[in-house]
């Protein structure tokens, strides 16, 4: 019998500047799939930035609101290539 549901999630843990908070972004695999499911839909529609903007909200917070696009940028492409290593893209 096979068994499903029972890994654990992955995640890209990071700091932001000078803060020694660590925060946890589930990589791709890890997401739940109608959150997936609903970034692709915002992509298709152009609006993946705001879409990501607001999972990242979901897990840190309000701090979101004080990065800049350079910020962003750098926690995405990371979390893409974590993602990457665990074999799923927001693509997939």
């Amino acid at each position: 019998m096979r068994k499903f549901g029972t890994d654990a999630p992955e995640f890209l843990s990071f700091t932001l500047g000078d803060d020694d908070t660590v925060y946890n972004l589930p990589l791709a695999a890890s997401l739940p799939m109608s959150t997936l499911l609903d970034l692709q839909e915002a992509a298709a529609k152009g609006e993946a930035e705001r879409y990501q903007l607001e999972l990242l909200r979901t897990y840190i917070g309000d701090k979101v609101d004080s990065l800049t696009v350079a910020d962003v940028t750098a926690i995405y492409q990371a979390w893409n290539e974590e993602s990457a290593k665990q074999g799923a893209t927001a693509g997939e």
